[in-house]
Protein backbone atom coordinates (compact mmCIF):
# COMPACT_ATOMS: atom_id res chain seq x y z
CA UNK A 1 0.00 0.00 0.00
CA UNK A 2 2.90 2.03 0.81
CA UNK A 3 4.10 1.99 -2.54
CA UNK A 4 0.83 2.34 -3.75
CA UNK A 5 0.21 5.39 -3.16
CA UNK A 6 3.40 6.78 -4.62
CA UNK A 7 2.30 5.49 -7.87
CA UNK A 8 1.37 7.17 -11.14
CA UNK A 9 -2.24 4.90 -10.93
CA UNK A 10 -2.62 6.46 -7.45
CA UNK A 11 -1.87 10.11 -8.27
CA UNK A 12 -4.23 9.74 -11.35
CA UNK A 13 -7.31 9.17 -9.60
CA UNK A 14 -10.53 11.58 -9.55
CA UNK A 15 -11.18 10.79 -6.03
CA UNK A 16 -8.54 9.24 -4.13
CA UNK A 17 -9.44 5.66 -1.54
CA UNK A 18 -7.59 6.65 1.33
CA UNK A 19 -5.24 9.77 2.50
CA UNK A 20 -1.22 10.02 3.56
CA UNK A 21 -2.61 9.90 6.97
CA UNK A 22 -4.30 7.10 7.39
CA UNK A 23 -1.44 5.17 5.25
CA UNK A 24 1.03 6.14 7.81
CA UNK A 25 -1.91 5.02 10.90
CA UNK A 26 -2.80 1.42 9.32
CA UNK A 27 1.31 1.16 8.64
CA UNK A 28 1.73 1.39 12.46
CA UNK A 29 -1.38 -0.50 13.85
CA UNK A 30 -0.22 -2.72 16.51
CA UNK A 31 -2.89 -4.53 15.70
CA UNK A 32 -2.09 -5.36 11.81
CA UNK A 33 -0.20 -7.94 10.37
CA UNK A 34 1.77 -7.59 6.61
CA UNK A 35 -0.49 -9.81 4.82
CA UNK A 36 -3.95 -7.95 5.98
CA UNK A 37 -6.28 -6.44 2.79
CA UNK A 38 -7.16 -3.12 3.78
CA UNK A 39 -8.39 -1.23 0.89
CA UNK A 40 -10.37 -2.52 -1.85
CA UNK A 41 -10.88 -0.88 -5.26
CA UNK A 42 -13.94 -1.11 -8.11
CA UNK A 43 -12.82 -0.32 -11.63
CA UNK A 44 -15.36 0.16 -14.45
CA UNK A 45 -14.67 1.21 -17.85
CA UNK A 46 -10.78 1.86 -16.46
CA UNK A 47 -12.33 4.32 -14.16
CA UNK A 48 -12.19 3.83 -10.15
CA UNK A 49 -15.74 3.82 -9.46
CA UNK A 50 -15.92 2.53 -6.01
CA UNK A 51 -13.89 1.96 -2.78
CA UNK A 52 -14.09 0.10 0.77
CA UNK A 53 -11.22 0.63 3.61
CA UNK A 54 -10.96 -1.25 6.50
CA UNK A 55 -8.37 -1.19 9.86
CA UNK A 56 -7.19 -4.24 11.63
CA UNK A 57 -8.35 -4.41 15.14
CA UNK A 58 -8.14 -7.33 18.20
CA UNK A 59 -11.01 -8.65 20.50
CA UNK A 60 -10.38 -10.14 23.68
CA UNK A 61 -13.00 -12.27 25.13
CA UNK A 62 -11.41 -15.10 27.80
CA UNK A 63 -8.10 -15.41 27.32
CA UNK A 64 -8.96 -15.72 23.48
CA UNK A 65 -7.48 -13.14 21.23
CA UNK A 66 -9.45 -12.89 17.99
CA UNK A 67 -8.09 -10.93 15.02
CA UNK A 68 -10.82 -8.96 12.73
CA UNK A 69 -10.90 -5.88 10.65
CA UNK A 70 -13.40 -2.70 11.35
CA UNK A 71 -15.26 -1.33 8.15
CA UNK A 72 -14.29 2.20 8.08
CA UNK A 73 -15.29 4.07 4.46
CA UNK A 74 -17.05 2.99 1.82
CA UNK A 75 -17.94 4.76 -1.36
CA UNK A 76 -18.88 4.42 -4.52
CA UNK A 77 -19.29 7.18 -7.12
CA UNK A 78 -22.82 8.72 -7.95
CA UNK A 79 -23.40 7.44 -11.50
CA UNK A 80 -22.62 3.17 -10.59
CA UNK A 81 -24.92 3.37 -6.94
CA UNK A 82 -27.18 0.93 -6.50
CA UNK A 83 -25.45 -1.52 -9.20
CA UNK A 84 -24.12 -3.36 -6.16
CA UNK A 85 -20.39 -2.39 -5.95
CA UNK A 86 -20.39 -1.78 -2.65
CA UNK A 87 -21.56 -4.86 -1.89
CA UNK A 88 -19.09 -6.98 -4.15
CA UNK A 89 -16.29 -5.17 -1.95
CA UNK A 90 -17.90 -5.99 1.15
CA UNK A 91 -18.20 -9.80 0.32
CA UNK A 92 -14.26 -10.02 -1.25
CA UNK A 93 -13.37 -8.64 2.54
CA UNK A 94 -15.64 -11.07 4.39
CA UNK A 95 -13.83 -14.17 2.17
CA UNK A 96 -9.94 -12.06 2.88
CA UNK A 97 -10.94 -11.74 6.99
CA UNK A 98 -12.34 -15.03 7.18
CA UNK A 99 -15.81 -13.73 8.06
CA UNK A 100 -14.42 -11.59 10.74
CA UNK A 101 -15.87 -8.25 10.10
CA UNK A 102 -17.41 -5.71 12.46
CA UNK A 103 -18.56 -1.59 12.16
CA UNK A 104 -19.85 1.23 14.17
CA UNK A 105 -20.07 5.40 13.79
CA UNK A 106 -21.77 4.53 10.50
CA UNK A 107 -24.47 6.48 7.90
CA UNK A 108 -27.61 5.38 8.05
CA UNK A 109 -27.25 4.12 4.44
CA UNK A 110 -24.60 2.27 5.16
CA UNK A 111 -26.30 0.42 8.26
CA UNK A 112 -28.66 -0.57 5.52
CA UNK A 113 -26.44 -2.06 3.37
CA UNK A 114 -24.38 -4.10 5.77
CA UNK A 115 -28.12 -5.10 7.38
CA UNK A 116 -28.85 -6.27 3.90
CA UNK A 117 -26.12 -8.74 3.57
CA UNK A 118 -27.48 -10.60 6.48
CA UNK A 119 -24.07 -11.16 7.42
CA UNK A 120 -23.71 -8.26 10.54
CA UNK A 121 -25.96 -8.82 14.04
CA UNK A 122 -25.67 -6.39 17.20
CA UNK A 123 -23.54 -6.92 19.76
CA UNK A 124 -23.57 -3.69 21.47
CA UNK A 125 -26.23 -0.82 22.01
CA UNK A 126 -24.67 2.15 23.56
CA UNK A 127 -27.52 3.76 25.87
CA UNK A 128 -26.19 7.25 25.24
CA UNK A 129 -26.45 11.29 25.94
CA UNK A 130 -26.85 14.23 22.98
CA UNK A 131 -27.18 17.68 24.38
CA UNK A 132 -27.33 21.24 22.26
CA UNK A 133 -26.41 23.88 23.89
CA UNK A 134 -25.05 26.44 21.62
CA UNK A 135 -25.97 25.09 18.30
CA UNK A 136 -25.72 26.07 14.61
CA UNK A 137 -28.69 25.74 12.29
CA UNK A 138 -26.51 25.05 9.22
CA UNK A 139 -24.98 22.16 10.85
CA UNK A 140 -28.20 20.62 11.91
CA UNK A 141 -29.93 21.47 8.58
CA UNK A 142 -28.19 20.73 5.41
CA UNK A 143 -30.97 23.03 3.31
CA UNK A 144 -29.91 26.14 5.92
CA UNK A 145 -28.09 27.93 3.39
CA UNK A 146 -30.51 27.00 -0.18
CA UNK A 147 -30.80 31.04 -0.71
CA UNK A 148 -30.44 34.42 0.36
CA UNK A 149 -33.59 34.14 2.23
CA UNK A 150 -33.00 30.81 4.06
CA UNK A 151 -29.64 31.61 4.67
CA UNK A 152 -30.45 35.32 6.81
CA UNK A 153 -33.52 33.02 8.58
CA UNK A 154 -30.81 30.79 9.60
CA UNK A 155 -28.21 33.22 10.84
CA UNK A 156 -31.07 35.25 12.73
CA UNK A 157 -32.04 31.57 14.53
CA UNK A 158 -28.21 30.90 15.86
CA UNK A 159 -28.18 34.33 16.89
CA UNK A 160 -31.33 34.14 19.17
CA UNK A 161 -30.03 30.72 20.17
CA UNK A 162 -26.77 32.34 21.55
CA UNK A 163 -28.47 34.64 23.17
CA UNK A 164 -30.61 32.31 25.12
CA UNK A 165 -27.65 29.94 25.85
CA UNK A 166 -25.95 32.44 27.14
CA UNK A 167 -28.12 33.42 29.67
CA UNK A 168 -28.98 30.22 30.62
CA UNK A 169 -24.83 29.92 30.86
CA UNK A 170 -24.88 32.71 33.26
CA UNK A 171 -27.28 30.82 35.72
CA UNK A 172 -25.12 27.84 35.95
CA UNK A 173 -23.32 26.71 39.11
CA UNK A 174 -22.50 23.36 39.60
CA UNK A 175 -21.99 22.20 43.21
CA UNK A 176 -18.01 21.13 43.20
CA UNK A 177 -17.10 17.91 45.45
CA UNK A 178 -14.06 19.51 47.25
CA UNK A 179 -12.15 15.85 47.38
CA UNK A 180 -12.20 15.53 43.86
CA UNK A 181 -10.36 16.96 41.60
CA UNK A 182 -9.52 17.26 37.84
CA UNK A 183 -6.03 17.80 35.86
CA UNK A 184 -6.51 18.85 32.54
CA UNK A 185 -3.48 17.26 29.78
CA UNK A 186 -3.76 17.19 26.00
CA UNK A 187 -3.08 13.53 25.90
CA UNK A 188 -2.53 10.72 28.59
CA UNK A 189 1.30 11.19 30.37
CA UNK A 190 3.33 8.07 32.31
CA UNK A 191 0.94 8.07 35.14
CA UNK A 192 -2.13 7.75 32.60
CA UNK A 193 -0.59 4.84 30.86
CA UNK A 194 0.57 3.01 34.09
CA UNK A 195 -2.99 2.82 35.46
CA UNK A 196 -4.61 -0.54 34.82
CA UNK A 197 -7.38 -0.54 37.05
CA UNK A 198 -9.02 -4.53 37.71
CA UNK A 199 -12.56 -3.90 35.73
CA UNK A 200 -9.73 -3.09 32.33
CA UNK A 201 -9.60 -7.03 31.83
CA UNK A 202 -13.57 -7.09 30.99
CA UNK A 203 -13.56 -4.59 27.98
CA UNK A 204 -14.35 -6.24 24.29
CA UNK A 205 -11.21 -4.04 22.68
CA UNK A 206 -8.35 -3.16 25.34
CA UNK A 207 -6.86 -0.07 24.66
CA UNK A 208 -3.48 0.35 26.60
CA UNK A 209 -0.64 2.44 26.44
CA UNK A 210 0.12 1.33 22.86
CA UNK A 211 -3.21 1.79 21.15
CA UNK A 212 -3.46 5.33 22.20
CA UNK A 213 0.08 6.17 21.55
CA UNK A 214 -0.78 4.90 18.07
CA UNK A 215 -4.14 6.97 17.21
CA UNK A 216 -2.52 10.12 18.92
CA UNK A 217 0.51 10.09 17.17
CA UNK A 218 -1.02 8.88 14.07
CA UNK A 219 -4.18 11.00 13.84
CA UNK A 220 -6.59 10.54 10.61
CA UNK A 221 -7.93 14.73 10.88
CA UNK A 222 -5.08 17.31 10.06
CA UNK A 223 -5.90 21.00 10.27
CA UNK A 224 -3.17 21.72 7.47
CA UNK A 225 -4.95 21.93 3.80
CA UNK A 226 -1.82 21.83 2.45
CA UNK A 227 -1.40 17.50 3.06
CA UNK A 228 -4.81 17.44 2.76
CA UNK A 229 -6.29 15.85 -0.31
CA UNK A 230 -9.53 17.84 -1.53
CA UNK A 231 -10.60 14.49 -3.45
CA UNK A 232 -10.57 12.76 -0.53
CA UNK A 233 -14.84 11.78 -0.22
CA UNK A 234 -14.22 11.19 4.28
CA UNK A 235 -12.85 13.06 7.16
CA UNK A 236 -9.20 14.16 6.39
CA UNK A 237 -9.43 18.24 7.49
CA UNK A 238 -11.02 20.13 10.53
CA UNK A 239 -9.54 23.40 11.22
CA UNK A 240 -10.32 22.78 14.87
CA UNK A 241 -9.89 19.08 15.72
CA UNK A 242 -8.47 18.81 19.78
CA UNK A 243 -8.02 15.69 22.11
CA UNK A 244 -8.11 16.42 26.06
CA UNK A 245 -7.24 14.17 28.63
CA UNK A 246 -9.00 14.47 32.28
CA UNK A 247 -6.92 13.04 35.05
CA UNK A 248 -8.99 12.35 38.45
CA UNK A 249 -7.53 12.42 42.00
CA UNK A 250 -9.62 11.36 45.04
CA UNK A 251 -8.25 13.39 48.06
CA UNK A 252 -5.64 14.11 46.07
CA UNK A 253 -5.30 10.39 44.97
CA UNK A 254 -4.42 9.32 40.86
CA UNK A 255 -7.90 7.22 40.69
CA UNK A 256 -8.49 7.41 36.49
CA UNK A 257 -8.61 9.40 33.75
CA UNK A 258 -10.80 9.94 30.79
CA UNK A 259 -10.52 11.18 26.94
CA UNK A 260 -12.76 13.35 25.01
CA UNK A 261 -12.46 15.18 21.81
CA UNK A 262 -13.53 18.18 20.48
CA UNK A 263 -13.90 19.16 16.78
CA UNK A 264 -15.42 22.43 15.69
CA UNK A 265 -17.74 22.71 18.32
CA UNK A 266 -19.07 18.84 18.88
CA UNK A 267 -17.92 17.53 21.80
CA UNK A 268 -17.55 13.62 21.95
CA UNK A 269 -16.28 11.70 24.93
CA UNK A 270 -13.81 8.70 23.78
CA UNK A 271 -12.34 6.89 26.91
CA UNK A 272 -13.01 6.12 30.47
CA UNK A 273 -10.78 4.64 33.27
CA UNK A 274 -12.44 5.71 36.47
CA UNK A 275 -13.97 4.39 39.01
CA UNK A 276 -17.27 3.84 39.75
CA UNK A 277 -19.28 6.57 42.38
CA UNK A 278 -18.10 9.95 40.69
CA UNK A 279 -20.30 9.73 37.63
CA UNK A 280 -21.85 12.89 38.81
CA UNK A 281 -19.04 15.19 39.11
CA UNK A 282 -18.02 13.89 35.71
CA UNK A 283 -20.83 14.99 33.93
CA UNK A 284 -20.91 18.57 36.01
CA UNK A 285 -17.20 18.79 34.58
CA UNK A 286 -18.14 18.07 31.22
CA UNK A 287 -21.36 20.63 31.27
CA UNK A 288 -18.27 23.40 32.45
CA UNK A 289 -16.51 22.94 29.83
CA UNK A 290 -19.10 23.16 27.67
CA UNK A 291 -20.09 26.28 28.57
CA UNK A 292 -16.86 27.76 29.11
CA UNK A 293 -16.17 26.80 25.67
CA UNK A 294 -19.53 27.48 23.88
CA UNK A 295 -19.71 23.79 22.70
CA UNK A 296 -22.96 23.33 19.99
CA UNK A 297 -23.20 19.88 20.78
CA UNK A 298 -22.19 17.32 23.12
CA UNK A 299 -22.25 13.62 22.82
CA UNK A 300 -21.50 10.63 25.25
CA UNK A 301 -21.63 6.94 25.04
CA UNK A 302 -20.93 6.11 28.69
CA UNK A 303 -24.30 5.10 30.38
CA UNK A 304 -23.68 6.25 34.16
CA UNK A 305 -22.62 9.53 32.96
CA UNK A 306 -25.21 9.54 30.45
CA UNK A 307 -27.98 9.14 32.92
CA UNK A 308 -26.30 11.75 34.95
CA UNK A 309 -26.84 14.06 31.89
CA UNK A 310 -29.87 13.20 30.97
CA UNK A 311 -31.46 13.62 34.81
CA UNK A 312 -30.31 17.03 35.22
CA UNK A 313 -30.17 18.59 31.68
CA UNK A 314 -29.73 22.09 32.68
CA UNK A 315 -27.90 23.99 30.94
CA UNK A 316 -28.82 22.32 27.53
CA UNK A 317 -31.16 24.04 25.51
CA UNK A 318 -32.38 20.34 24.53
CA UNK A 319 -30.85 16.89 25.22
CA UNK A 320 -32.00 13.38 24.33
CA UNK A 321 -31.12 9.95 24.66
CA UNK A 322 -28.62 8.87 21.54
CA UNK A 323 -26.16 6.00 20.93
CA UNK A 324 -25.21 3.63 17.97
CA UNK A 325 -24.24 0.22 17.64
CA UNK A 326 -21.45 -2.04 17.37
CA UNK A 327 -22.16 -4.72 14.76
CA UNK A 328 -19.72 -8.06 14.28
CA UNK A 329 -19.80 -10.35 11.60
CA UNK A 330 -18.77 -13.21 14.10
CA UNK A 331 -19.26 -14.86 17.11
CA UNK A 332 -18.04 -12.99 20.95
CA UNK A 333 -18.51 -15.68 23.62
CA UNK A 334 -19.55 -13.88 26.51
CA UNK A 335 -20.60 -11.06 24.73
CA UNK A 336 -23.18 -10.17 28.00
CA UNK A 337 -20.04 -9.38 30.22
CA UNK A 338 -18.05 -7.79 27.94
CA UNK A 339 -17.42 -3.68 28.22
CA UNK A 340 -17.28 -1.18 25.54
CA UNK A 341 -15.75 2.17 25.55
CA UNK A 342 -17.28 5.27 23.45
CA UNK A 343 -14.29 5.63 21.34
CA UNK A 344 -14.55 2.07 20.29
CA UNK A 345 -13.47 1.29 16.01
CA UNK A 346 -13.00 4.67 14.40
CA UNK A 347 -14.74 6.73 16.28
CA UNK A 348 -11.79 8.06 18.30
CA UNK A 349 -10.05 9.00 14.69
CA UNK A 350 -12.75 11.14 13.85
Amino acid sequence: MEEFVQSETFRNFKTVPITDLRVKSYLNNPHSRPEDIVLYLGFAENQLVAFRTLFAGTAVSGNEKISFAWCSGNWVHPGFRRKGFSELLLNEAFIDWEGKLMFTNYAPDSEKLYLKTGKFRVIHQFEGFRGYLFPKTRKLFSRADKNVLTGLLSSIADFSISVVSTVRAWFYRARQNSEIRFGELTFPDDECYKFHPEFADSYLFTRGEKDLKWIFKFPWISADKKIISQNYPFSSFSKCFNYHTVKVFVKEKFTGFFIFSVREGHLKTLHFCVPNGIEKEIADYLKRFCVSNKIEVATVYKNEIATELLNQKFPFLHAKKYGQKIYSSFEIKNIGNCKFQDGDGDVIFT
